[in-house]
């Protein structure tokens, strides 16, 4: 889920993401919630070169700092980098997907997936998202909702039978959420 402003001043509504759970309580380390912060108002600022920088730098270790690498490097348009970097929080055993780990994650997976021209991996991804409330997961859900909406009937068609036909998907905002 989305963290309002009142939680955290540093917060954009592009860049940082949290869950709810547990109250309010931001489920992120405190050790990486300061480095995320500067990560983020670099990507919103369009650096996302000089935010993966400044992780590369850090010691942090965290799935909460691979996965702002991730965004990065899709921001950066490396899918191939990003895609395996979010298969590694979010997918066991090459075939399942993980159930602890935040929404974000498996977001960010999906998003990477669309990227990559994989839209049927991008909506298994999102069919494996639980916390629908999430605002990233509901934009990333209405892009394919409006992708398949401009679809012809034959190319509706194609995409029953596994094709996956028209033309990339415009998400209408910056990939990945932090």
């Amino acid at each position: 889920m989305e963290m309002s402003h009142s939680e955290n001043a540093n917060a954009t509504p592009n860049s940082t993401l949290t869950s709810k759970q547990n109250g309010n309580r931001d489920p992120r380390p405190p050790e990486v919630i300061e480095l995320l912060a500067k990560v983020a108002t670099s990507l919103d600022a369009g650096h996302p070169k000089k935010a993966l920088e400044l992780l590369q730098k850090s010691k942090v270790r965290s799935p909460w700092v691979t996965n702002a690498m991730g965004v990065c490097l899709l921001r950066l348009g490396d899918t191939t980098r990003a895609t395996e970097m979010f298969k590694g929080l979010t997918v066991t055993s090459g075939v399942c997907f993980r159930t602890d780990v935040p929404a974000v994650f498996i977001a960010n997976f999906a998003t990477a997936l669309l990227m990559a021209h994989n839209v049927s991996g991008c909506v298994t991804a999102l069919g494996a998202v639980r916390e629908n409330q999430s605002p990233g997961v509901q934009r990333l859900r209405d892009a394919v909702r409006q992708w398949k909406a401009g679809l012809s009937l034959w190319q509706k068609i194609c995409w029953y039978w596994g094709d996956t036909p028209g033309g990339p998907i415009e998400l209408g905002f910056p990939p990945g959420e932090i």
